[in-house]
């Protein structure tokens, strides 16, 4: 009864279960290829035979880990908060490259480098409403950098919105209008360059940081760790939430990957760069810094929902800095392959020296008839 009773424990236990699983699934198949090879060969070098088998299959399987970032893998890239910042008139010494990029009240205002270039103004009225006032470098950004490289097929519907919705700028810049009528590869080149100008513009004073636009992938983890140091570290209060300030603008400074998307080049540029960044050993280091402003508290409603984020007009902005952990993700799987490597490498070394003695006895025997 006691051997039942130890034996239906087992039965309900997952993490018993699930090793005694693994431990007779090992044992059989690799048992059974060991029987089989012991019957034809010998005990030794059947082991053999099935221990350079074994090692050289791992192997293979430790190499697919390292290619695709799978299986017995190590800590994923993350970004590791250093610093919060509460104003930018103090050094910070975890992001020291963070004193390069200007304050807020330093960069140029969107609305005024938006207003100097009317033809840009009228499709992004076009492109976004007509109330459209770009409140940040980063939303004024995000709407002219697909223009960069824009194509007449994608810029005629704008500029047909552009004529409806844009009547303010075109009436008083006729000039636009007639780029307007033009069309084609002129109004298209024409917008490619003003749009590259006013990046240039934006990008220019930021002391070699990158401004993120809102669309861009690397932004969403690096906003969500910026969030989860604000909330751990409780920067605006004990009940610091998500909801307890506003998400400006995210900028970059270093890494391997350019600021402006690498799409924009050439194909021979994006396979270089490819290329370039693969051998490259060392990885220079990321930093991030995203800047927030605390919102104003609404005292909740009951059966209304709550009022849009608004920020407090006189709050400072707070930064957050960041350094970019590379992690071990692949470190482990290929240590893993290089351990079954040399275990396979040692097995078949030892089943070719043994296979030469063999052929050596063989050989003298045969001799030795021949003689008589």
């Amino acid at each position: 009864m006691g051997g039942l009773a130890m034996i239906g424990a087992i039965a309900f236990d997952p993490t018993v279960r699930g090793i005694l699983v693994v431990v007779v699934g090992v044992t059989v198949l690799m048992g059974s290829i060991f029987m089989i090879l012991s019957t034809n060969s010998g005990v030794r070098v059947g082991f053999l035979i099935a221990a350079s088998a074994l090692f050289g299959w791992m192997f293979l399987m430790g190499s697919i880990w390292v290619v695709y970032g799978i299986g017995l893998k190590g800590r994923d890239p993350a970004w590791m908060a250093t610093d919060i910042n509460y104003s930018r008139t103090t050094d910070v010494p975890g992001v020291p490259d963070l004193a390069k990029l200007p304050a807020e009240e330093d960069l140029p205002v969107p609305e005024t480098l938006l207003e100097t270039r009317p033809l840009l103004h009228a499709l992004a009225l076009g492109s976004e409403g007509s109330a459209y006032r770009p409140v940040s470098l980063t939303k004024l950004k995000t709407v002219i950098q697909p223009w960069v490289v824009v194509s007449n097929q994608n810029l005629a519907p704008t500029v047909e919105k552009a004529r409806k919705q844009g009547t303010a700028v075109l009436d008083e810049h006729p000039e636009v209008v007639s780029l307007f009528d033009q069309g084609g590869a002129k109004l298209r080149d024409e917008v490619r360059k003003q749009a590259s100008e006013l990046r240039d513009e934006i990008e220019k004073p930021l002391g070699g940081w990158c401004l993120l636009t809102e669309s861009d992938p690397r932004r969403g983890e690096a906003q969500a760790s910026a969030d989860a140091a604000l909330i751990a570290a409780k920067a605006f209060g004990d009940t610091t939430t998500s909801a307890s300030y506003i998400v400006k603008d995210v900028f970059f400074y270093g890494g391997k990957e350019p600021c402006n998307p690498i799409t924009e080049q050439s194909s021979f540029q994006q396979a270089w760069h490819r290329v370039h960044t693969a051998v490259e050993i060392k990885n220079p280091k990321l930093y991030a810094a995203v800047t927030v402003v605390k919102t104003v508290e609404f005292p909740a409603v009951d059966g209304q929902a709550p009022p849009p984020a608004t920020a407090e007009p006189k709050a400072t902005t707070v930064t957050v800095g960041m350094l970019r952990n590379l992690g071990n993700k692949r470190f482990i799987p290929f240590m893993f392959a290089l351990a079954n490597l040399i275990g396979f490498v040692i097995f078949t070394t030892i089943l070719h020296y043994r296979d030469k003695q063999a052929m050596a006895v063989r050989a003298a025997f045969s001799g030795a008839g021949k003689g008589k």
